[in-house]
């Protein structure tokens, strides 16, 4: 899978904010992409129906699976005016996240 790299500026002061979402065809569920934000901050997978998904304070997180056949979305926390650099490729594995 090839990288993709986008931006992020939070609106509002330390408050989940949208960065991505992901849908995911029946045929693909399985598929994983690792997600690595530079600087650190939290992120968070929600479903579409909010249900929480997973969570990381270490500035990287793996979405897809399953539930993203309903939609996950991507959140972020930070202060307002902050930009964040998102990167989306490969899936993380535990080993290689201090790889950065």
């Amino acid at each position: 899978m090839e990288q993709h790299i986008t931006t992020h500026t939070f609106k509002r002061d330390d408050a989940w904010e949208t960065i991505d979402t992901l849908w995911y065809s029946p045929f693909f569920y399985w598929q994983k992409n690792g997600v690595r934000v530079t600087p650190t901050v939290p992120l968070r997978i929600l479903t579409a129906f909010g249900t929480l998904i997973d969570e990381s304070d270490e500035g990287w997180i793996n979405n897809g699976g399953p539930s993203a056949i309903l939609m996950q979305r991507l959140q972020a926390r930070g202060p307002k005016g902050m930009m964040i650099r998102v990167e989306t490729g490969e899936e993380i594995r535990p080993e290689d996240a201090e790889e950065g």
